[in-house]
């Protein structure tokens, strides 16, 4: 059983990386909390370390993660009346249909996170600058396949991923006022994989 306060904690970290998309800071933890002393929200954060709720990447700033045995088999699921479909081309009848879509099936998943774009070199690909992109995590990709790259271990980007006879890798943009980036394999780390998009407006 948990603590209130090492509950609290892990509510904090479980809705942050939720909203997003990466993990807090202890500082930020603390502030979230109102906790003063940077030493107790490690014990906190420990605590929940060895009790199995967060597991910890060693090495990275923002490297805590809720642990997998904490999401449970059916995500939050969230339903909403699918109406039939709607002509975007030619016009045709809209026909009614009362059945429903868990957006919460659709997206949700083991090692799924969702990340925020900031920036314009993916619009070709109808990706825009403040759209979510809802990520598989994984350490390899295909050819062709929308990635998020870490390159040199420091600088994080969505591309196309393009595979190369020579060994190389290219990060392809989808906007003509960006250059590809083509780089050894090894100074490539693939993080995930685009597998959903969301829009608000």
């Amino acid at each position: 059983m948990l603590t209130e306060r090492q509950q609290d904690t892990l509510d904090f970290i479980s809705n942050y990386i939720n909203d997003q998309g990466k993990a807090p800071l202890v500082s930020e933890i603390s502030a979230g909390l109102g906790i003063s002393s940077p030493g107790t929200t490690h014990r906190y954060i420990q605590a929940l370390v060895d009790s199995g709720h967060l597991e910890r990447s060693v090495g990275r700033t923002r490297g805590l993660r809720i642990a997998e045995s904490n999401y449970t088999e059916d995500p939050l699921s969230v339903t909403m009346p699918y109406m039939g479909q709607v002509a975007a081309g030619r016009l045709i009848e809209a026909v009614p249909d009362e059945s429903e879509i868990d957006l919460g099936g659709m997206f949700a998943g083991k090692d799924r996170f969702v990340l925020k774009v900031n920036g314009d070199s993916m619009i070709d690909k109808a990706i825009m600058s403040g759209d979510y992109v809802v990520m598989q995590s994984q350490l390899t990709a295909n050819h062709g396949d929308i990635v998020l790259a870490l390159v040199d271990f420091h600088d994080a980007t969505l591309k196309t991923l393009l595979i190369n006879d020579d060994g190389t890798l290219t990060l392809q943009p989808a906007n003509t006022s960006y250059d590809p980036v083509t780089l050894p394999a090894d100074r490539i780390m693939i993080q995930g994989v685009v597998v959903g998009q969301l829009r608000t407006y």
